[in-house]
């Protein structure tokens, strides 16, 4: 059987070199293409030695579309995972502009470049931020409501379009998935090195010797504070890896997460107790403008569609940091 060659758009990325970890030693070719606007040269460095595998890294912008073809022509791309993509709900609304050119419209060029190409294979990272905020308390099903409520979660939801309407021509094959609060590390080299995830922003206030926040402790939920579902990295990855090898036609798009949630204040003692800081003072505060009380995945569509659910806990994520 030939070795299949992928194209990892924003391969360099936390998400991104997990899913190359997963991918090289599930015995793909991987191909990362990343600006490193976010990503870090390092990670692939790191997989390279940890694979003893040339990865082929490019240096360029998701709105670069010449060398996105040239790319996929001189790799001779079979299939695209779509990572590459801005991500910070707050940054976006201030430019909403560049989120729908760099997250909506190189997605559907990028199709486009595919489509020209004979790339038939497709998967989509996309993000529970199209759920918006939801008043249930129920867990988010994927044909339940999508309010997105950023220019981050409404560009990616729009991007869903693009991916659905070529993964439903015949002959083709892939997804979108929807992932939830992603935790956790391969190892240390492939740290999350985000500002927008809880567990970064407490481990940067500890570093700083100032005492972690929490907004909100009204929530209708059992200690009053907001609950998510964290899903471990790993996961991901192997959540992406299934797309890949899947045989049958998948659904348009599927949720990955635990369908458990944790709440932030669990998620703070959990850090805490890992950095031996367990008597650190937390400051709580006000609750901050469009944080639903709870938000966590429905993911019986995940198992039922290819066989996948999440294999890491939360004590397991959190330990993987430290």
């Amino acid at each position: 059987m030939t070795q299949e060659t992928w194209l990892l758009t924003g391969g360099a990325g936390y998400i991104g070199t997990h899913i190359a970890d997963e991918f090289i030693r599930a015995g793909k070719s991987v191909v990362i293409y990343d600006s490193l606007y976010q990503g870090l040269e390092s990670r692939i460095v790191y997989l390279r030695a940890k694979h003893n595998v040339e990865i082929p890294f490019i240096k360029a912008d998701i709105r670069d579309y010449n060398e996105l073809e040239n790319v996929i022509r001189t790799h001779k791309i079979d299939g695209i995972v779509h990572t590459a993509a801005l991500k910070a709900v707050g940054e976006s609304m201030e430019k909403s502009d560049e989120y729908f050119q760099v997250n909506l419209e190189a997605t559907t060029e990028l199709i486009a470049i595919a489509k020209r190409n004979n790339v038939k294979k497709f998967i989509f990272s996309s993000t529970a931020a199209v759920y918006g905020s939801p008043d249930s308390m129920e867990p988010c099903k994927e044909d339940g409501p999508k309010a997105p409520i950023s220019p981050y979660g409404d560009s990616k939801y729009q991007a869903e379009s693009a991916v659905t309407a070529f993964i439903n021509t015949p002959g083709n094959h892939g997804t979108s998935l929807r992932f939830f609060n992603v935790v956790g590390a391969a190892a240390p080299e492939l740290l999350d090195n985000s500002v927008e995830n809880l567990v970064p922003i407490v481990l940067g206030k500890l570093n700083k010797g100032e005492a972690p926040t929490i907004f909100g402790t009204d929530y209708p939920t059992p200690d009053g504070t907001c609950i998510r579902d964290y899903v471990d990295v790993r996961d991901i990855a192997r959540a992406h890896l299934a797309a890949a090898n899947a045989t049958t036609k998948l659904p348009d798009t599927m949720n990955i997460g635990t369908g458990r949630g944790a709440s932030v204040r669990e998620i703070i003692k959990l850090v805490l107790e890992a950095t031996d800081k367990a008597d650190t003072q937390v400051i709580e505060t006000d609750r901050r403008a469009g944080d639903p009380a709870f938000l966590c995945a429905d993911v019986t569509l995940a198992k039922t569609a290819m066989g996948f659910e999440s294999k890491y806990s939360l004590e397991e994520s959190v330990r993987s940091l430290f």
